[in-house]
């Protein structure tokens, strides 16, 4: 039974892998993300981390790994199948009949679905019965040529009124309910309107359709303050940006990064059309790297100055860093947000305030400052020990030596004092990796790879197939400049050679590179070892030279394959033999 890359995409996009495995284990916060005890090895001390920006988990006592499918395959002991089934059964996705959804002609029909509604609620909000919608609108400060520009509307305080109207079109229930425009009554199967008594905020992607949307209440007893489109066959809230589809065509490299479709939209009508907001989540690494790929260098986070807004700025910075981008803070006073800040103070305010946005490196900084006192010699050296360690995880050696000089005049200290403590801490951890290296290297320190045997024959060899391969799953793009290089037949491992003939086949079929798609070919136990892959070469850089090194690997023991002894080479192979030497040393 195959399962297209769609179904599988939005099964995973509705099972959040911490509210999987938090069902089965206790989970502890570290950071952004969670640990715990082991469920596949014991062990007293907790080395599985479960990572949520990436959706992925990873056992450093015993390997295993995986999203949230190879999860279920691994703790419930199900086939591939079974535990897809499972999955969606615990989400209420019905499994498609013959494993195809038939994708390109639901996603066709969504776009459809959402585009009627989408006029539906337009107009409504501009009828009489939408007038409190279009109220609240105007009282939010939004002129009639903004609402038009975002194709704002009205869901009424009714729980029939779009779906009468879509019947009329010819929709059916259950396609509208998939849609997440429909909600399924679990006591009497009734179908009603997922909106109601909701200002619409429609989710507009870069090509211009209508994938999903957003409903802040303005009326009745619900609580939820707003209310998304769920996962569908054309909304995922990890990849989609609010606004991106004005902000790209804004103009410049930058964009400004806020939590809220209003403050965007504000911002929108005050002049600064490259905004955007994530909906209903956190910034994610595929927000980071549709932003990265679109050419933007440097993002501005305007989240709101509460204790949440904070954290999701060290969370939003780390992550840009990841890929590359610059990120900046904007420090907002005298408003919760740059909504209230712009009502406040007008679009000049606001245009000094983003000229005044601090780097993230600064924003961390002034962090720590503030968390201690700097006028007595304990608060200045619990200071410096705080900054030693967060400038060493600075990766521009450049942007270190400015950090290093900044914090050592602060405190009135030898720059050398602190240059030193920085490097130490490299030193600690540079040493420590590359023992780890070197462990898994020499073979007679290492364990037999039971998925990939052929590893502990061919160490350095092996280790440029998996960074080849680590390079395919981040960058596709980089695929024809691989094969133009190498071919399959390249590759020395049995296990690396099947793996990089599947994903290079994927890559060229359009499909996602998300391990889910290929993990129906492979165990449970070689998916963990796929994860584990990507996770040993996530820390390092993703750089042409790295990828030209890899490739050398390969493309030298190639050649070495194919050289005839010289005892068995004629004398014209003996002279081109000699010369290919003379060249090499010259």
């Amino acid at each position: 039974m195959r399962l297209s890359e769609d179904f599988l995409l939005r099964v995973k996009e509705s099972n959040d892998i911490y509210d999987v495995i938090s069902s089965y284990v206790p989970l502890k916060k570290t950071g952004t993300d969670y640990v715990c005890n082991c469920p596949f090895h014991s062990e007293k001390t907790p080395s599985c981390h479960i990572y949520t920006a990436t959706q992925s988990f990873y056992c450093f006592g015993c390997g295993a790994a995986g999203d949230v499918i190879n999860f279920i395959r691994l703790y419930e002991h199900l086939d591939y199948i079974e535990s897809v089934k499972f999955l969606a059964q615990r989400v209420g996705i019905p499994m498609p009949e013959d494993g195809g959804d038939d994708g390109a002609k639901k996603r066709s029909r969504t776009l459809e679905m959402n585009r009627e509604a989408g006029r539906f609620f337009h107009k409504y909000l501009y009828s009489p019965a939408g007038k409190e919608g279009l109220d609240y609108l105007y009282g939010r400060g939004l002129t009639d040529h903004t609402i038009r520009t975002y194709g704002l509307g009205y869901a009424p305080d009714s729980w029939d009124t779009l779906r009468n109207h879509m019947h009329t079109l010819g929709y059916g229930d259950a396609e509208m309910a998939e849609a997440s425009l429909l909600s399924k009554s679990s006591k009497s199967d009734n179908y009603f309107d997922f909106f109601k008594y909701r200002v619409m905020f429609p989710f507009i992607d870069i090509r211009g359709n209508i994938v999903g949307f957003s409903g802040r209440i303005i009326g009745g007893d619900d609580n939820r303050k707003y209310l998304n489109t769920k996962a569908t066959a054309v909304y995922n809230k990890s990849t989609f940006l609010y606004s991106l589809n004005h902000a790209k065509n804004a103009g410049g490299s930058s964009l400004i990064m806020c939590e809220g479709n209003l403050d965007v939209i504000a911002m929108f009508q005050a002049g600064f059309k490259n905004a955007v907001a994530t909906c209903g989540t956190a910034i994610t690494d595929a927000h980071a790297r549709t932003i990265a790929n679109l050419g933007f260098k440097k993002v501005i986070l305007a989240y709101d100055s509460d204790d949440a807004g904070q954290k999701a700025t060290a969370r939003a910075m780390n992550i840009l860093d990841k890929v590359g981008i610059t990120a900046n803070v904007l420090t907002i006073q005298g408003a919760k947000d740059p909504d209230e800040y712009i009502k406040n103070f007008g679009k000049e305010a606001f245009e000094l305030l983003i000229g005044n946005s601090e780097s993230g490196m600064e924003y961390e900084l002034k962090k720590l400052r503030s968390s201690v006192d700097l006028t007595t010699p304990e608060g200045k050296s619990e200071y410096l020990k705080k900054a030693v360690d967060f400038i060493a995880n600075i990766n521009s050696s450049i942007d270190r030596a400015v950090y290093i000089s900044t914090i050592a005049q602060e405190c009135n200290v030898n720059r050398s004092n602190v240059d030193l403590a920085v490097n130490q801490i490299l030193r600690r951890r540079y040493k420590a990796k590359e023992n780890d290296r070197r462990r898994e290297i020499i073979g007679g320190t290492r364990s037999r790879d039971k998925i990939n045997p052929d590893a502990m024959r061919y160490p350095v060899e092996t280790q440029a197939e998996r960074g080849i391969i680590a390079f395919l799953f981040h960058s596709p793009d980089f695929l024809k400049k691989i094969t133009d290089k190498i071919s399959s037949d390249d590759f020395v491992t049995d296990f690396n050679k099947r793996l990089f003939i599947d994903l290079t086949a994927m890559i060229s079929c359009g499909l996602s590179n998300d391990v889910a798609v290929l993990s129906e070919r492979y165990t449970a136990e070689e998916v963990a070892s796929i994860y584990k892959l990507i996770h040993d070469n996530s820390d390092l850089p993703y750089n042409v030279d790295r990828l030209n090194d890899y490739l050398n690997v390969l493309i030298k023991y190639r050649d070495k394959k194919q050289t005839k002894k010289v005892t068995d080479m004629s004398a014209d192979e003996l002279r081109q033999f000699a010369d290919k030497i003379k060249n090499k040393k010259s």
